[in-house]
């Protein structure tokens, strides 16, 4: 991957991690992040699928936050070091609630 694209990927993708952050904390307040973490590593093969689907719906949601959430979830499902980063986020949350 060229220098420059490899920039404006990473751009673009900080910009989600916020929201990552939080559905991984929200995850593990209401007790699923074992189970969205089970989820998204035993089908990640089919997440650029799930991605499709997701952005499918876009059009539909009225609310920009909503809209901005499911880019989030798009991007995600179809980025492998996305999709890593994700399961990181949900083990870190998980040692820290432990501890």
């Amino acid at each position: 991957m060229p220098f420059a694209e490899f920039v404006l990927y990473c751009k673009i993708m900080e910009n989600y991690h916020h929201i990552w952050l939080e559905w991984a904390k929200m995850l593990h307040r209401w007790g699923f992040s074992q189970l969205s973490y089970l989820f998204l590593s035993e089908f990640s093969g089919l997440s650029i699928l799930f991605a499709q689907g997701v952005y499918l719906l876009e059009p539909f949601l009225p609310a920009k936050e909503a809209r901005e959430n499911i880019r989030a979830l798009g991007a995600l499902l179809e980025d492998d070091l996305s999709h890593e980063y994700f399961l990181n986020l949900l083990e870190k949350e998980g040692r820290l609630v432990r501890e």
